[in-house]
């Protein structure tokens, strides 16, 4: 009886993990997509409502930024040169130094229809200058100076 007990109940943690391991990666599976992509598929009425999105490819608006009065959460606007979205940033984390206008941004969030405007609950942010490598001979002719 006992070991048909220690079955039952090794079967039980192992259903209660493989269930948790499951949901956790249906929560964190996003859809990566453009910014022109994701308006293509709201003008084609295509289901955005309830997908996890990662929006890449763009940049932020300058002068778009508004923040709240805690200066925690903003609304602000991105392009990707053509088209723009509005975006409110609801995440729990503070957002990265980088973050400013002009700067270069991926979000993940939702879609919400009924305020026309992305939910972001997480910003990635880059500024381009920052980011910018030198150029591979001056690195090189930098490493020889240093072996002599």
């Amino acid at each position: 009886m006992s070991r048909y007990t220690f079955a039952l109940g090794g079967l039980v943690i192992a259903a209660g993990i493989a269930f948790l391991l499951i949901t956790s990666v249906q929560q964190t599976a996003a859809t990566h997509m453009t910014l022109s992509l994701l308006i293509e598929e709201l003008q084609s009425n295509e289901e955005v409502d309830n997908k996890r999105i990662q929006l890449g490819g763009s940049t932020v608006v300058e002068g778009s930024i508004e923040w709240d009065q805690y200066h925690h959460r903003p609304e602000f606007v991105i392009t990707d040169g053509d088209r723009t979205m509005r975006v409110r940033y609801s995440g729990n984390t503070v957002l990265p130094d980088t973050f400013k206008d002009k700067s270069l941004v991926v979000l993940e969030g939702h879609y919400m229809a009924t305020q026309k405007l992305f939910d972001a609950k997480v910003v990635f942010a880059k500024c381009p200058s920052k980011y910018e490598g030198q150029d591979y001979e001056g690195h090189i002719e930098a490493l020889n100076q240093q072996k002599m």
